[in-house]
């Protein structure tokens, strides 16, 4: 049996070999390409995660993250879109969130 070939290191490896990104892979039809990230949870959270993935993303725990993600960033940008808005028109009124309920009622 012939032995594997040892492994060089990075340095002494020819520059022709420089370690590039992961190939990222195609993702669905339609969508961007997928590129895998590695994460750490505490073990109650990555626990509720997974549970949470079952019961919303049919235990795709790639899925809920990503829409969680979303979530968060779309949040974000609702918030600094509102302290620009705040910044530049003075805060807004009680009347004016008045008026915004009266417009808009919750179901």
């Amino acid at each position: 049996m012939l032995a594997k070939p040892a492994r060089r290191s990075a340095a002494r490896r020819p520059a022709s070999h420089k370690r590039t990104a992961k190939k990222m892979r195609p993702a669905a039809a339609g969508k961007e390409t997928a590129r895998k990230l590695a994460v750490s949870f505490e073990a109650t959270l990555a626990r509720d995660v997974q549970r949470a993935a079952e019961i919303e993303a049919e235990g795709n725990v790639s899925a809920w993250l990503a829409e969680a993600a979303r979530m968060a960033l779309r949040q974000s940008a609702a918030r600094e879109l509102l302290e620009d808005w705040e910044a530049k028109n003075g805060p807004i009124t009680d009347q004016e969130l008045a008026e915004v309920d009266r417009l808009w009622p919750a179901d």
